[in-house]
Parts: C-alpha cells; structure tokens; sequence
C-alpha cells in the first residue's frame, strides 16, 4: 500500500512533467531584422528629409545599395514556429528609401508580406583542385605519416 506522501509526490511530478511537455508546445515567435513603425517612415518626406533625418527615424538600414541612385533598405521579418515544425512568417516589411546625390530622400517605398516571391536557390558545387579522398583513405594515409620513436624521416 502506497503512502499518501509518496502519492502526493508522483502526482505533483506528473503536473510539472505535463505543463513542461505542454509549454514546449507553445509557439516561439520571433523578430529578425527592422521593422520600422509607420508614423516614422510617415515622417521622412521625399525632397525635404536628409540622410541623417531618416537615420534618426528608422536606424542604421539592414543594408545598403549603391549602384545608381544610392538606396537605404530596412528588412525585417516576424516568424513563428511551434514544436519542431518549420517556422511560418507571419509578417514582412521591406522599406526602401531612396536619396540623390545631395543626402536628399527622393522617394520612400514600403512593401510587405503579400508583395513577397518565394524564390528557389540554385545550388551549384565549386570544382576543386585535388584527388578526392575518403574518410578510410584519410585514415589510413595517417597510419604512415608518422616514424617510428627515434628515427628521423630526413632523407
């Protein structure tokens, strides 16, 4: 016949084994990149606001492109991933803001989620120079590399 202590204590580890199963369950969200909020990006106006006006409204962008006219990009995502599913996003913005040769903003673009390709990657392998070796090759080649204690391997 059990105890009541000892009742008490398998019953009380069962609910922390449970909630701990249960909450590794709940879904992680998580924010990567900049996500600027609306009333400053409202606040840059195009032909007026300068370099160092957007950057006190936005931030240091996520990267910059200078070719041609010089544009500032803010790239930020919201992902959500539950258990050891694949994450799904739930929110994208890319943000451009586009200046002339003077610092001057000459246009300010958002776009979002439902703008967004899904693009496939190309994968290509480099050639290298070389004889392809396998792991057994690899470990045996080692076996020889090495003399015996007191001999000396000049020649």
């Amino acid at each position: 016949m059990r105890s009541p202590l000892r009742t008490r204590s398998f019953i009380a580890a069962a609910a922390i084994v449970g909630m701990a199963s249960l909450s590794a369950c709940s879904p992680h969200v998580a924010q990567r990149g900049a996500m600027p909020d609306i009333d400053a990006i409202a606040a840059i106006t195009p032909n007026k606001s300068t370099k160092n006006e957007v950057e006190r409204a936005l931030g240091s962008p996520s990267t910059i492109n200078m070719y041609g006219e010089e544009t500032w990009m803010y790239v930020g995502e919201t992902t959500e991933t539950v258990a050891f599913l694949e994450s799904e996003v739930n929110e994208r913005s890319v943000v451009l803001v586009t200046f002339n040769k003077d610092g001057v903003v000459t246009d300010v673009s958002s776009h979002g989620l439902a703008e967004s390709r899904n693009i496939q990657p190309v994968e290509r392998k480099t050639p290298t120079v070389g004889k392809k070796v396998t792991v057994i090759e690899q470990l045996m080649g080692n076996l020889n590399r090495f003399g015996k204690i007191g001999e000396t391997n000049s020649e």
